[in-house]
């Protein structure tokens, strides 16, 4: 690998950490303006369009390179219809719809808490759909992240509002976990880029739709700035361009080193409620904080590390069976 290419990956990954993490605080910012579903659905527009442009053009890019026929939007047949569409809905417009109205109820740090749980719980549910391995630092990166869950869950009962915003995020992230493992089979067939197109396409129209009512009612010209800048910046940049970036960094790393960067995400957000908005974690955030991303690194670094090492060891033993000499 290009030891420059490597450097300008992990510098756009570092880099686009904290804006992910700002835009925890941006939304939060914004919600002071505008209601939840509207300013969600603004910003994924905005993204949507974003990454919908940057996939179009790395599908282009794609298909020049290796010769083959250019085909962004696949021909999807009949059957195949009614998964795509549970896909959408889930991951497009109910995961966004109930992450911002539970955000609208906690604050942007404790909910970039909860999505660090995500690759947690997506290896948990892929173990038991016997889709994905796990070793016994996976488990102990469950114990621990559970454990963190449960601190999370507590900590959210101690303050008025805060149990039904966990729940909605909660509900948001396993609708989010559902879509990745369901999706899988049309990615395979149809190819990765062109079902994220697809999803966005059908999910952000049906969002779009729902959301109306309240975008007619919003009062646009009197938003302040930092409000236009969740929706512009944190829409194009945020969702739109950070999601390319981290696709793009996947082809080049592999997922091993960009997951690091995303289970670094909530002490980012943490940090810059801190020092912007003089938002205070509890102890029991940071605990639960703490022991979530130890838990996720322990899944899907070191377990994973483990089990690839295990695996090449395994296919080194069988080429020296094969490669050595039979014995009369």
């Amino acid at each position: 690998m290009n030891r420059t290419g490597a450097v300008s990956h992990h510098s756009l990954l570092l880099l686009f950490t904290f804006f992910w993490g700002a835009n925890f605080i941006l939304a939060e910012v914004a919600l002071y303006d505008m209601a939840p579903i509207s300013f969600s659905v603004s910003r994924f527009a905005l993204g949507g369009m974003a990454m919908l442009a940057l996939l179009y053009l790395q599908c282009y890019y794609d298909a020049r390179v290796s010769g083959a026929s250019f085909e962004f939007i696949p021909s999807i047949e009949k059957s195949d219809w009614f998964r795509l569409i549970v896909i959408s809905i889930l991951g497009a417009t109910l995961a966004p719809w109930l992450g911002i109205e539970g955000l609208g109820l906690t604050h942007g740090a404790r909910a970039s808490i909860w999505l660090a749980l995500g690759p947690v719980f997506s290896i948990g549910f892929g173990y038991l759909m016997s889709t994905e391995a796990m070793g016994r630092f996976g488990y102990v990166g469950v114990i621990l992240a559970g454990f963190g869950t449960l601190l999370l869950a507590f900590d959210g009962f101690r303050v008025e509002g805060y149990w039904l915003g966990d729940l909605l995020l909660f509900v948001a992230l396993i609708l989010t976990i559902a879509e990745l493992h369901l999706i899988k089979p049309l990615a395979r067939k149809y190819g990765a880029i062109s079902m994220v197109a697809m999803r966005t396409l059908i999910g952000g129209s049906l969002y779009l739709v729902i959301a109306s009512p309240s975008l007619v009612q919003e009062n646009w010209l009197s938003f302040g700035k930092w409000t236009w800048i969740a929706i512009l910046a944190g829409g194009a940049v945020g969702v739109g361009i950070g999601q390319w970036v981290k696709v793009r960094s996947l082809r080049k790393l592999g997922p091993t080193q960009v997951v690091i960067y995303g289970n670094l995400v909530p002490i980012a957000a943490i940090l810059i409620a801190w020092f912007t908005i003089g938002q205070n974690p509890t102890p029991f955030e940071l605990a639960a904080g703490l022991l979530i991303i130890i838990g996720a690194i322990f899944i899907q670094v070191i377990d994973a590390s483990r089990k690839k090492r295990h695996k090449y060891s395994e296919r080194d033993d069988e080429l020296s069976v094969v490669a050595s000499p039979k014995q009369d």
